[in-house]
């Protein structure tokens, strides 16, 4: 879950994931909690994030929308809209980003397919927007169903650490390393949301880097509380010049017909 992630202990390319991940629609309220800039004096905003159990694979979308204060009074909107389908077997992701200015202007506009193609996982990402764009990805590559599952995994394994390299198609720049720290595991507890009572989760904090160059500065970074269903909550999400946090208010788990086929 970002807009725009090392290698200590590189997952295996073939580790047998969990399958406890559920669709899920969710929206959080977004709110200033940090600026490290004298350029903007306040922030707000609403995200939604659902995901689709396609039997055969899952289907996500995510709508963001951020209104900035400037610090001449000015509010500058942007609203990104992230769509994926990713393969239950870790083989095909395909994905687009949009994200549009005040005027609806588009800002960002990535689309393409990225494959598994190689051994251990090395691959090719397609990219349709910009146009005639080939990049590779190195073995041991993750899409974004795959690194939740990850970071899930190794929480229950009692990790305290993990850096899978990573592509979401969020950048036209390919795969990004990252970072997982991992602060607790927690069983389950009393939860407004009751799909949430009695699951546990994992207190993480996911750091986002472009892997051409060694700035030791992340691109991104989220924390957040992730439920083994794959739900969010405490949502701190940092771009840098300014820190945002997101409360989860809504949350429906909606059944699925291919529970058997998982």
């Amino acid at each position: 879950m970002k807009n725009t992630l090392l290698a200590l202990c590189l997952l295996a390319p073939n580790l047998a994931f969990a399958t406890g991940l559920t669709g899920q629609h969710a929206v959080y309220d977004l709110s200033l909690s940090k600026v490290r800039t004298h350029d903007l004096t306040g922030a707000t905003g609403q995200m939604t994030f659902n995901v689709v159990d396609g039997c055969t694979g899952w289907a996500s979308t995510q709508h963001m929308t951020l209104l900035i204060r400037n610090l001449d009074g000015s509010l500058s909107k942007s609203v990104t809209d992230y769509i994926t389908w990713e393969s239950k077997n870790g083989k095909t992701l395909t994905f687009t980003l949009r994200e549009r200015d005040n005027g609806g202007k588009e800002q960002i506009d990535d689309a393409g397919t990225a494959t598994h193609t190689g051994a251990n996982d090395a691959g090719i990402i397609a990219y349709t927007t910009p146009a005639d764009t080939t990049l590779t990805m190195p073995p041991g590559t993750l899409f974004p169903m795959a690194h939740t599952e990850a970071l899930l995994a190794a929480a229950r394994a009692g990790k305290k650490f993990i850096s899978p390299i990573l592509f979401d198609g969020t950048t036209a720049d390919g795969p990004q390393a990252t970072f997982v720290a991992i602060f607790g595991r927690h069983g389950p507890q009393p939860n407004r949301f009751p799909a949430l009572r009695h699951i546990s989760s994992a207190d993480v904090d996911i750091a986002f880097y472009e892997r051409k160059n060694d700035d030791e500065n992340p691109d991104f970074r989220t924390q957040m509380r992730y439920f083994d269903d794959g739900v969010a909550t405490k949502l701190v999400l940092d771009f840098g010049d300014f820190v945002m946090t997101g409360k989860l208010v809504s949350l429906t788990i909606p059944p699925s017909s291919c529970a058997a086929g998982k």
